[in-house]
Order: structure tokens, then C-alpha cells, then sequence
């Protein structure tokens, strides 16, 4: 049995082996490997796969969740509606203009119709490598961890429809102009699901979905449940046979019981919701939840501990990924990702012999 199906079982609540690895690593943290800036890595498909490769043979025990092509793959909605990218010299880029400013701008945007992706920059850029990581990811990493084949990630979904026209404005939009939203929601959204067809038509069919989306953070059960469920699981429910992961870090323990109605099977949460909490009142496998900066500024016996502490309380019955509660900060020392694989020897191997706090 591989990494990735010993990953699968513990999802569908049995106990493998031990508490699976599962981090969700990319640009900030894989350019070390090749001793380039971040925007040097986000230019050269070639030195990322590099570095991809380079890190799981560093670190065999653990599967990576993000061995997608980046390039701005946050800003794919918005740039397939006219958004242009500040691209920084050694962080992310960022939407430096936000084309709807207007209600009339949504109208314009809905008369042009849905954009082909491999006609836009960034997902055609994304498309493209796409090819090249089908093309040559060796051979046994991909069996071994189920990497490239089938795997599809869309990148944001409602968020990318709000980062199109501005936090704030998508924000204010829910009171003064819900039907402008819900138009612009429906097509962002059908554009997502067009552009997730065309990557199935370069990896093969859609065995792994990853939607990351941190909307649910920043509203109450109402807005959430009109304007970001429907749309989340119009994009989930295309695939009902794949693993579906939702990464979202932010809170949402105030409305536990409405992002449960999410139809992924993974959440990828964050430091500041309870494991104990968020696993008995969920239907979700938690993949978390050890505080990124924690995990980057502690020592290694810190780290072990804290991983001690987050097997106790929600490894039982399988239903963990044992990961950082979001993406690896920058500078995370390695040592403490091999702190995480001590600890898992220690504490998460099945039956479990720790008790819940």
C-alpha cells in the first residue's frame, strides 16, 4: 500500500498504519531547494518540478498535497476576466487593478460569456504545465503517491469571484446588490468548472479535487449559506467519485453545522478552530491543524510535541491528516518537518496509545 492510499483509508475512517503526513508545500518554501526567488520559481515549470521532486526525496514519509503547476493559479477567475498581476520579486503576486467596479461591469462581463481557458493568460499558462508535469513526474513518485494523474485544482472558487472585484466590495454586494452577485457568481463559478474540464483533458479524469476557498471565514451562517455553499458544491458535486479537499484555514466554528453541508471529504483547517470540536461535529477527515509560524519558529522537540498533542485529540478512528493548519510559512526549517515523521513514530502509530485531552 502506498503513501497515497494509506492517506485514502485514513479519510474514509479506518486506521492504516500509522497517522499519515499530508503538507500542503509550494513556492515559499520549495524555492529554497533551487536557490531561487519566488518570482524566478513561478517563471520556470522546470525548476519547480525540480524542486517538487527534490523535497519528496527528502522527505519520503510525507505526501504533499500541492504538486500543482504555479503560476498566479490564485488569480486564475480573475484573470480570465480581465485582471492584471503585480508580479513581486520574492512574494506571491497580487490583482494590481480589479475589473468590476460597477454593477454594469458584470452585465459586460456576462454579454462576453464564459472565457475559453486556454485563451487567458494565466490558465493557459497553468494548462500548459499542466502538460509538462503529465509529461515528466517520474514514474514512481507517482504511483507511490498518486501524484499528477487525475488530480485537478481550480484554485480559489467563490473567493476568485470575490478577489475579481475586491473583498470589500464582494462584501457590501451581499446587502446592496445580491442579484448583481449571484449573476457574477454563476459565471465565475461556470468558468471554473470549463477550466477544470480542460485540466481533466491533460491529466486524465478528475480522481482528486482541490478548491481552496476561505470565504465561509468572513461571514455568518446566512450569507454563507446563499452565497458561498451552492457555489462551492456546484463545483464539488461534479465529482462525486474524486477526493475532494477544501483548504481553508480561517475560523468557522461559528458555523460548524453549515460548512459540514461542503461535499469534499478533506478539510484542510486551520490553528484556530478545535480538532476535538471540528471532528465530532463534522462528516470531514481534518487535515491540520499545527499553527504554520508555530511550526516554522519552534524547535524541533516544540514541534513534536505539538504533534503529540494533535494525535491524541483527533487521531482515533483514523479522519487525520497530521499537517500544518495552512500552507508551510517561509523559512520553516526541515528539521521540524522531520520533527513531524519522529513524532508520527512515537505517538501515531495504530492502535493509539494516547489519550484525548
Amino acid at each position: 500500500m502506498g503513501v497515497w492510499d494509506k492517506a485514502l483509508s485514513a479519510a474514509r475512517g479506518e486506521e492504516p498504519e500509522k497517522v499519515p503526513i499530508v503538507l500542503f508545500t509550494y513556492s515559499m518554501v520549495l524555492k529554497r531547494f533551487c536557490g531561487v526567488t519566488e518570482y524566478e520559481y513561478y517563471q520556470n515549470v522546470k525548476l519547480q518540478l525540480e524542486a517538487k521532486i527534490a523535497f519528496q526525496r527528502r522527505f519520503p514519509q510525507v505526501l504533499n498535497l500541492y504538486m500543482a503547476p504555479e503560476y498566479g493559479e490564485l488569480h486564475i477567475v480573475p484573470t480570465a476576466f480581465g485582471a492584471q498581476l503585480e508580479w513581486m520579486k520574492d512574494a506571491p503576486p497580487w490583482v494590481k487593478e480589479y475589473p468590476i467596479k460597477s454593477p454594469e461591469d458584470v452585465d459586460k462581463l456576462a454579454e462576453s460569456g464564459i472565457p475559453e481557458p486556454g485563451e487567458v493568460e494565466v490558465a493557459a499558462v497553468n494548462l500548459g504545465r499542466y502538460e509538462y508535469l503529465y509529461e515528466w513526474f517520474p514514474k514512481d513518485l507517482r504511483e507511490e503517491y498518486g501524484y499528477v494523474d487525475g488530480w485537478v485544482y481550480p484554485g480559489l472558487c467563490v473567493e476568485g469571484a470575490a478577489l475579481t472585484m475586491g473583498y470589500d466590495k464582494f462584501l457590501v454586494w451581499m446587502r446592496r446588490h445580491p442579484d448583481v452577485l449571484h449573476k457574477w457568481l454563476r459565471l465565475a463559478t461556470d468558468f471554473v468548472l470549463k477550466y477544470c474540464t480542460a485540466v481533466e483533458e491533460r491529466v486524465g479524469r478528475c480522481k482528486g479535487l482541490l478548491i481552496i476557498d476561505h470565504t465561509a471565514s468572513m461571514m455568518g451562517r446566512k450569507h454563507f449559506d446563499e452565497f458561498v455553499l451552492p457555489y462551492l458544491n456546484k463545483v464539488f458535486q461534479r465529482y462525486p467519485k474524486a477526493f475532494r479537499i477544501w483548504h481553508n484555514e480561517g475560523s468557522v466554528g461559528h458555523i460548524l453545522d453549515a460548512v459540514d453541508k461542503i461535499n469534499a471529504e478533506i478539510w484542510h483547517f486551520g490553528a484556530f478552530d478545535s480538532p476535538k470540536r471540528c471532528k465530532a461535529e463534522t462528516h470531514f477527515c481534518l487535515m491540520g491543524n499545527i499553527h504554520p509560524p508555530t511550526f516554522a519558529e519552534s524547535s524541533p522537540e516544540h514541534v513534536e510535541d505539538e504533534c503529540r498533542k494533535l494525535i491524541a485529540e483527533a487521531g482515533g478512528g483514523g479522519k487525520l491528516w497530521l499537517s500544518t493548519g495552512g500552507g508551510m510559512s517561509p523559512n520553516t526549517p526541515l528539521r521540524n518537518v522531520e520533527a513531524m515523521t519522529q513524532a508520527v513514530e512515537k505517538y501515531g502509530i495504530y492502535p493509539l496509545r494516547l489519550k484525548s485531552p
